[in-house]
């Protein structure tokens, strides 16, 4: 599970970004998100679609940290790289966890 977790959190970190942590400081921790990797997991395990998993970032970037929700299209595009990350990270190639 924790291979699981680390593989969002770097798509959390690396992709979604939204406070831009990467860009203000390159030796930023790349735990930042981590908090949030464990919730948006349990959506892709759950089968949720791309689109639940974009509103649920939707919801941290603007009641969590208090911005202006990132565009659909990019939270979307997001929720994509996350679910091929858990697929990769658990080895699977038969499209477990496919937007449904």
């Amino acid at each position: 599970m924790n291979d699981l977790i680390a593989a969002v959190n770097r798509v959390l970190f690396e992709r979604w970004d939204p406070i831009g942590a990467r860009a203000l400081d390159p030796a930023w921790p790349r735990d930042e998100y981590e908090g949030y990797a464990a919730g948006v997991l349990e959506l892709v395990l759950h089968h949720a679609s791309d689109d639940v998993i974009a509103e649920h970032l939707a919801q941290i970037e603007h009641q969590w940290m208090g911005l202006i929700p990132s565009s659909l299209d990019a939270r979307v595009s997001i929720a994509a790289e996350i679910r091929a990350a858990v697929r990769v990270a658990r080895g699977d190639e038969s499209g477990f966890g496919e937007e449904g």
